[in-house]
């Protein structure tokens, strides 16, 4: 009588993350926006402050009864340094204002990336891939904008970058092309991805897992469609690539 053997394969589940696709860099925007509107408000006060002081005490030594001497005027020279110094402080505020609402921006275009590539995953999802967003990390790493773990039990983490242009490499690193002119990105993308799949690795417990820079916004131009260990891709290509890879 032959034996049957029955063989159970342990299936990697994650827990249910309460986090939306770009929730967390939303949330950042507005606070940068809250803190530009301060800064903007700190300005106007301080410009119209001394002015509407300058008033009070004019109007109160204009009540004051007669004096053997007159009041002098503030002198002009005094007047000029005050303004001057009332233009250095007003312009500093409007430009941390300024600064504040670009990065607010720059905050909102990135959640809009993640949202974008999270409408491609849902595709994945329906067909049993469990996908977490914005998942907390160790090691000052910040947030890691995708996890997914297929039915294969294969896990992924997916850095979002919402850069526009051509995506470009000299063999080593990243590069962006915007028309004839190249620019170097901000930060090392290619080491940030494998060190939030090394930190994702160990909090979650996982045998290995696979890092991807996708972009959201931008045509990558590599051949190979590798780096570094790193898999750069754009959005239209990202769901291909995760079931190529399993």
């Amino acid at each position: 009588m032959g034996t049957i053997i029955w063989r159970i394969e342990s299936r990697i589940v994650m827990p249910k993350s309460s986090h939306c696709a770009g929730q967390n860099i939303r949330e950042l925007a507005r606070k940068r926006r809250v803190k530009a509107i301060a800064a903007f408000a700190a300005a106007g006060g301080v410009v119209v402050f001394p002015i509407l002081l300058l008033r009070a005490i004019d109007n109160f030594l204009k009540q004051l009864p007669a004096l053997s001497s007159v009041p002098q005027p503030i002198p002009d020279n005094a007047l000029l340094g005050l303004y001057l110094l009332i233009a250095i402080a007003a312009s500093g505020l409007v430009l941390q204002g300024v600064f504040l609402w670009k990065r607010a921006n720059r905050a909102d275009q990135g959640a809009q990336g993640e949202e974008a590539v999270a409408q491609e995953m849902t595709q994945l999802e329906r067909e049993g891939w469990q996908v977490e967003y914005n998942l907390r990390l160790g090691g000052r790493l910040g947030d890691a904008d995708i996890v997914c773990i297929s039915p294969q039990n294969k896990a992924y983490v997916i850095d979002v970058k919402s850069h526009r242009g051509d995506i470009i490499t000299d063999g080593q690193q990243l590069y962006r092309q915007m028309g004839k002119a190249t620019y170097e990105f901000e930060k090392n993308f290619l080491e940030q991805a494998l060190k939030q799949a090394l930190q994702v690795k160990k909090q979650k417990n996982l045998n290995f897992v696979t890092p991807i820079v996708a972009f959201s916004n931008g045509r990558v131009a590599i051949a190979s469609g590798k780096l570094q260990k790193v898999y750069v891709v754009e959005k239209s290509r990202l769901v291909w690539l995760l079931k190529s890879l399993g």
